[in-house]
């Protein structure tokens, strides 16, 4: 069966408040494909005091870390990008390359604040599809406006932007608002990847197996499918 393809991690060692060391971020990668995962995005933060990360700084800890996994994982797939926090200027950061796209294609990870409201979240997403680039919203199932508001996800779908949920809000690991959030999204077919947001050995595993199996029982091996390696396949080859 055909490997799972995790979209959203912080395992690019020393970048974020992932995976601080290379020894680190090999024992994540391990699990990850010890549990299924064949394709791994590495997706550090651009907010804050992470903006200090530059991609020429990304692209050295990738290749670095590139070069480390081949010896011990030579079928896993690596790829690089940022999980890039909504701010002043996004469109124009991406647009010169200050900060990046995943796999240097046409999608974005983009992440709100957990109290964001649902016109910001509007704002935001029109923002990057006006400059050329298509919205994955970020673990939707962390921010408020989705929680609060049942018609968001529609409208930013009918915009042109996909929605991504974290497998541990799936799983109920974070929360039953954020858990109720998940499956009212998923029985909408409104959901269009499933990662693991994986930080972690414990608190946030790099693991999609047990969730991938859930979602197979509750919504079909098809969906299933679309969420862990379809559509995400698709972000891989986008230009």
């Amino acid at each position: 069966m055909e490997r799972f393809v995790d979209i959203h991690t912080h395992i690019l060692p020393g970048m974020d408040d992932g995976a601080q060391n290379p020894n680190q971020a090999l024992e994540l990668l391990k699990m990850a494909w010890d549990s299924g995962t064949g394709a791994v995005i590495l997706t550090p933060h651009y907010r804050g005091h992470y903006r200090r990360n530059t991609p020429q700084q990304l692209r050295q800890a990738y290749e670095s870390l590139c070069a480390q996994a081949k010896k011990e994982l030579p079928e896993l797939e690596l790829y690089l990008g940022n999980e890039v926090g909504i701010e002043i200027e996004l469109a124009e950061k991406l647009t010169d390359g200050r900060t990046l796209s995943l796999n240097g294609g046409s999608y974005v990870l983009l992440e709100f604040h957990s109290d964001c409201t649902a016109k910001q979240v509007v704002n935001g997403v029109l923002d990057i599809l006006n400059c050329g680039f298509t919205p994955i919203i970020a673990h939707a199932e962390r921010c408020d406006a989705f929680l609060n508001d049942r018609h968001l996800a529609g409208e930013v779908i009918d915009f042109g932007a996909l929605i991504q949920l974290n497998a541990a809000g799936v799983m109920g690991r974070t929360g039953c608002r954020a858990k109720r959030c998940c499956h009212r999204l998923l029985k909408k077919n409104q959901v269009h990847f499933i990662a693991s947001d994986a930080h972690d050995m414990k608190t946030r595993p790099p693991r999609l197996d047990e969730c991938y199996r859930l979602v197979c029982k509750k919504y079909g091996e098809d969906y299933a499918d679309a969420l862990f390696r379809r559509n995400a396949r698709t972000v891989l080859t986008s230009k």
